[in-house]
């Protein structure tokens, strides 16, 4: 029979985490997950697990300035675009994030390839964050091959292998099964984040909220 100290050192919290590279709701998101699991008492027996949500499928593969693509999607004028982003940046400085409200863009469905790779070196989470790191730090260079190859090896992923998922559509099929697994969950959006595999939060929340959420989805996996 397992006992007490058995069970206690055997738990294990795992948070599945619903992302796109260039959600600025994801980056705040994170970095806010990120301090209520760093605060958490259980936060050397927390797994978490990266999956790729791709919102917007129809962007186009070139480069262009993020303020211009938004006024496009959404059919805002160029300055409520600028004031929506400048309100992101703000909350982005709280957090302690660096946030360039002119920086670029492009279709992330080969940055969302690279996580799975990421993922079978166990680096899916750290290489999520280096890649926004890039991205919204107003890197014109955030999109390159070069790049993508620097950040993924700096992490222990061989360059041959970054290249040849970049050359090739491999985990093209992983995007899209996990895309749809967010939606079957309930996802309309990102992030989307689920606590042991029961307790969902939608959307960005506080670190405060997100430290309730693993207190309570502890006790659910405690039994």
């Amino acid at each position: 029979m397992e006992s007490t100290a058995d069970v206690a050192t055997s738990t294990r919290l795992t948070i599945d985490v619903w992302a796109d590279v260039l959600c600025p709701w994801c980056y705040l998101g994170e970095q806010r997950l990120s301090v209520a699991i760093a605060q958490s008492p259980h936060a050397n027996d927390i797994e978490l697990k990266v999956h790729t949500f791709q919102l917007d499928p129809t962007a186009p593969a070139e480069v262009s300035a993020t303020l211009d693509h938004l006024s496009k999607r959404y059919g805002v004028p160029a300055a409520q675009a600028r004031s929506m982003e400048e309100g992101m940046a703000e909350q982005a400085a709280a957090a302690g994030l660096r946030y360039e409200v002119d920086r670029p863009a492009r279709n992330t469905f080969d940055l969302l390839r690279l996580l799975h790779l990421g993922a079978e070196y166990g680096v899916s989470w750290e290489y999520l964050r280096a890649m926004q790191a890039e991205v919204f730090s107003g890197n014109d260079d955030a999109f390159e091959r070069d790049t993508l190859v620097r950040i993924g090896v700096g992490l222990g992923i061989p360059a041959d292998e970054i290249r040849d998922v970049l050359a090739t559509d491999r985990y093209a099929d992983a995007v899209r099964a996990d895309h749809d697994a967010a939606v079957a969950l309930g996802a309309r959006g990102v992030p989307f984040t689920v606590l042991g595999g029961r307790l969902g939060i939608p959307g960005a929340v506080s670190v405060s909220q997100y430290a309730s959420a693993i207190d309570q989805a502890w006790e659910q996996v405690r039994g």
